[in-house]
């Protein structure tokens, strides 16, 4: 799937939000749990399958609370992303029913169908169309109409592919694509009239933008083809006339308007438009089959030196073409080809796995026969496995590579409890926590006493109690002395400067009270904590070597399963290469068994011309004049 196709179909899985009932509801959500941000980050960085990872991780982890749906829409579609169509279809099927929005459904559906059509599994596709309800959006049902008569004509239904094509209700702009499938539906139906009228009014109509002329170019080559295949050249010649001489179907339009000449005897003609080709590029079909129609055409205006001349030149052109088409058959067979394919970043710390920069060519011998295979969309799709699977092995290897870090983590850690340990057990055993448990419960019947004395004395700061026993000291003293006036009246001053004190203590009481209460209050709090945390750490001290061999366990699980995956993916890049050697072999033998049989044709005029030469009066076998 391309990357805007993937990140508009995302856009409307991320959004997702779950109703009362479960439903998903296309609206914008908050992002509410921080891995689910951080998965998002990932993938909108186009680093999918750390993306996948880490959703992965979240998901076993629990720590996707309030996004559980949403991660399960954005897993589905990276699947899909991947071409695991049955696992996104299954993971699909679980998550939307009757009560999802429609629009949200229909998008789901309709990328699934677009993937299955594009791997060529024409009848899933087929199936999962049916789950697409009618769209209310018209550009959708565009798409949806497109995509099904693609789908019929796929499975020869040309008939049916045609009447859901007259049948489609698109916006204008659509309305151009629909009468070219459509037409394009009847031709192969056998309706040519109607095929022909469709596709002849698209033709000649104005196009005011590259893509459009390109569309009306294509209508025209069909519809000229078509009408050659039924011997109606006069026609199909003036179809073949529309065709652009810069556009790219240039080629193809040359050499059938030839050929519509020579089925009208015209062999003169015909050799203006293929006397052009010629001078193209000698790797494309046309090109290869205008270098024996040449000739051809010269010695049925009886030029047969001519004619002799350019089967000449065509096996020439053969021979270097055959040779050059040795080369890439060859490349294709070593394995240069898919080596090449694989020399793109696939570094597991730059790199999400994807085909960042398209391969090229050009170490590759014969490389322009292999653009037109790498451009082929099977092609392109096993190419995209074969990454996707190198990218899996090479971060599967730093992996395991790596693993021997956790390891020495582990140890680390365990060196550390082995030292520390000790002190903190040491520590443990003065049981602290408990102590100042005790002085709380000392400091809380205190305070209940007090209630229940109520001594205001009790709560006099340090410094009040000091005054106090100076004062009382004072008193004492003054009192053994000898009773002269002066020394009772001091007695007198120190009285009245205790009861001020006591006073002023007594009026701070209740406040104080309650100051201490609260205090003590809190540390009831602090205490208890520290009272579970020794209880914790006591715990921990015992659990905390068997976690260490636990986690001893779960690397070593870890290392042997990705010994396990690695042969398997191993075999399945393999035969990803192997089906990629696969597809450009058959190309390339195609394109030398074609080329084969020009050499032969040539070859054979070529020895039918000597003939007809020999057999003229006064000419030697060699076509010289005697």
């Amino acid at each position: 799937m391309p990357k805007r196709l993937l990140h508009f179909f995302l856009f409307w899985a991320c959004l997702a939000g779950s109703a009362g009932s479960g439903a998903v509801s296309v609206k914008p959500q908050e992002v509410l749990d921080l891995h689910y941000g951080e998965v998002l980050f990932h993938f909108y960085q186009n680093d999918y399958f750390t993306a996948i990872t880490h959703l992965l991780a979240a998901q076993q982890q629990n720590q996707l609370p309030h996004h559980r749906q949403e991660a399960e829409l954005l897993l589905a579609g990276l699947e899909l992303s991947y071409g695991m169509l049955d696992q996104a279809q299954a993971r699909f099927e679980r998550l939307l029913d009757q009560d999802t929005d429609r629009e949200l459904r229909n998008r789901v559906w309709y990328y699934i169908t677009r993937i299955a059509y594009q791997r060529g599994r024409h009848q899933q596709a087929l199936e999962t169309l049916k789950k697409i309800d009618k769209p209310r959006d018209r550009n959708m049902r565009a798409e949806l109409a497109l995509l099904n008569a693609n789908l019929l004509m796929e499975t020869g239904q040309n008939a049916e592919a045609a009447d859901v094509l007259k049948h489609a209700s698109v916006p204008e702009r659509w309305k151009d694509y629909l009468r070219i499938n459509r037409g394009i539906a009847l031709l192969r139906a056998g309706k040519i009239r109607e095929g022909q009228a469709i596709l002849d009014k698209l033709g000649d109509q104005r196009a005011d933008n590259e893509e459009l002329r390109a569309l009306r170019d294509r209508a025209n080559l069909g519809l000229g083809y078509e009408l050659l295949r039924k011997g109606d050249a006069e026609q199909a010649r003036k179809y073949l006339n529309r065709v652009r001489l810069q556009g790219p179907f240039m080629q193809a339009a040359l050499l059938g308007a030839g050929w519509a000449d020579t089925e009208r005897g015209d062999f003169e003609q015909a050799l203006t438009p293929w006397l052009a080709l010629m001078k193209l590029s000698g790797h494309d079909a046309p090109v290869q089959e205008v270098h024996l129609a040449v000739p051809y055409a010269f010695s049925k205006i009886g030029d047969n030196q001519r004619a002799k001349y350019f089967y000449k030149q065509a096996l020439d052109f053969y021979d270097r073409e055959q040779q050059y088409l040795a080369d890439a058959i060859q490349a294709a067979r070593s394995g240069a080809l898919v080596a090449l394919l694989s020399q793109t970043d696939n570094d597991p710390e730059t790199s999400g796995g994807w085909l960042n920069e398209p391969p090229t060519l050009e170490n590759v011998p014969s490389g322009r026969y292999l653009v037109d295979i790498l451009s082929g969309h099977p092609f392109q799709e096993t190419l995209k496995d074969y990454r996707d699977l190198d990218y899996l092995e090479q971060l599967l290897r730093n992996w395991l590579k790596n693993i021997g870090l956790y390891h020495d983590m582990v140890e680390a850690r365990r060196l550390a409890y082995e030292q520390r340990a000790p002190r903190v057990r040491q520590r443990m055993e003065k049981q602290e926590a408990a102590a100042l448990r005790q002085r709380w419960q000392h400091f809380q019947d205190l305070i209940q006493a007090e209630h229940r004395n109520g001594d205001p004395l009790h709560l006099a700061t340090s410094k009040e109690k000091q005054q106090w026993k100076t004062l009382q000291e004072v008193q004492e003293k003054l009192a053994a002395l000898p009773a002269e006036p002066r020394y009772r009246k001091m007695q007198q001053r120190a009285r009245w400067l205790q009861g001020t004190l006591y006073w002023q203590i007594q009026s701070d009481y209740r406040a104080r009270l309650r100051n201490a209460e609260n205090q003590v209050r809190e540390l009831d709090t602090l205490t208890g904590e520290a009272v579970t945390r020794h209880t914790q750490v006591n715990d921990a001290l015992a659990d905390i070597k068997a976690g260490f061999d636990g986690f001893d366990t779960r690397i070593e699980a870890l290392r042997q399963r990705i010994l396990a995956l690695l042969p398997r993916i191993d075999m399945a890049r393999r035969d990803a290469g192997k089906q990629l050697q696969k597809l450009a072999l058959k190309e390339l033998e195609t394109r030398r068994q074609r080329l084969s049989s020009y050499r032969l044709q040539a070859r054979y005029a070529l020895a039918r011309s000597y003939d007809q030469v020999s057999q003229q009066p006064g000419v030697s076998g060699d076509g010289a004049q005697q």
